[in-house]
């Protein structure tokens, strides 16, 4: 099962630049890494998250891409692994703490929502070719 989703923020640039340090002390990734660009300013990160369930041996990989420059946030959220079908359906109802992709997606929502930033998902291309 593999996932992906992009989002673009815009705002202030004070308000974006502190996005991903906030996603860091919040969310606390099992990896981070981090790439700053000098001549124009932007940044690179990558926060990875791993989820294992021991109830139905699966892992779940959550991986942010965060671009951060001068006028917006590019974001993909990538979710891989995990499990489908019958002995992979009850996996939400077992655990009572979130699953880490829901974690991780609500900040991105919440803090937008905080800080007045605007927030927009585009469609991947898989996406729509499958609708069409």
């Amino acid at each position: 099962m593999d996932s992906v989703r992009k989002f673009m923020i815009y705002g202030p640039s004070d308000t974006l630049q502190m996005f991903a340090g906030s996603l860091a002390d919040k969310t606390k990734p099992q990896y981070h890494f981090a790439h700053h660009i000098s001549e124009t300013g932007h940044v690179i990160s990558v926060f990875i998250y791993e989820e294992h369930r021991k109830l139905i041996n699966s892992s779940t990989t959550v991986t942010a891409l965060i671009k951060t420059l001068s006028d917006k946030i590019e974001i993909d959220f990538v979710i891989t692994g995990g499990r489908m079908g019958f002995r992979g359906s009850s996996a939400s109802s077992d655990n009572i703490e979130p699953l880490i992709q829901d974690v991780v997606y609500g900040f991105i929502v919440e803090f937008s929502g905080r800080f007045g930033l605007t927030i927009q998902e585009s469609k991947t291309t898989e996406d729509t070719d499958a609708d069409a």
